[in-house]
């Protein structure tokens, strides 16, 4: 499975305005299929690297996927491209029949009635990815949909992720929007990239 790398830099400036203002780095993984979570948040060094692989699990959530929620996970399973996964009555995922989605999504069924969310059989439901972050290992949604009972829900990661500066200070947490001046990085051609804390303009450029 594919690696890949983003190494970001600051200089003393854009450390110090970061630390004044209190905001982090947040990156959001792009998805077609639910809700952006702002996936990995972290306090920045002036040499940050990184790095995760193209593995994801399906989960479930009683989480209200609402703009500011932070996803608990109380299910999750290693996914495999193509697949579908059911969510079956005692709340685990049973793996369906692979090749039944194109070979880059991911089906989740909701077949558990006894699930709600504000009153309604619903789960809150996508993908999960891990990081490793200055060498410290993170995993969160990088997607978040409301699944209701007997429903189906369609996922298709992307090899496209948008940095920018925020107040947020947890992985996962379900946004509204990306912010206007987020740096889109895409993997299309090359595994790593790098890029700069400009902190003239108090955003990130390519290095």
């Amino acid at each position: 499975m594919p690696s890949y790398e983003l190494n970001i830099t600051f200089d003393a400036a854009g450390l110090s305005a970061l630390s004044a203002s209190g905001q982090s780095v947040s990156i959001v993984k792009q998805s077609a299929g639910g809700k952006p979570t702002a996936w990995i948040t972290f306090t920045p060094q002036m040499a940050n690297s990184i790095t995760w692989t193209e593995q994801y699990s399906v989960y479930s959530s009683t989480t209200n996927a609402q703009s500011g929620a932070v996803i608990v996970t109380s299910s999750e399973a290693t996914a495999i491209g193509g697949s579908s996964y059911t969510l079956n009555t005692a709340g685990y995922f049973d793996a369906g029949a692979s090749g039944v989605v194109g070979p880059t999504q991911y089906q989740i069924v909701n077949n558990d009635p006894s699930l709600i969310i504000s009153g309604t059989a619903m789960v809150t439901a996508g993908l999960v990815q891990g990081a490793s972050v200055n060498g410290t290992t993170v995993s969160a949604p990088i997607c978040a949909a409301g699944v209701l009972y007997n429903q189906t829900a369609l996922f298709t990661p992307i090899e496209t992720i948008q940095v920018f500066t925020s107040s947020y200070s947890n992985n996962g947490i379900v946004i509204s929007q990306v912010s206007g001046n987020a740096l889109t990085v895409q993997y299309t051609t090359n595994t790593t990239a790098g890029i700069t804390y400009n902190d003239q303009q108090n955003q990130f450029i390519l290095s």
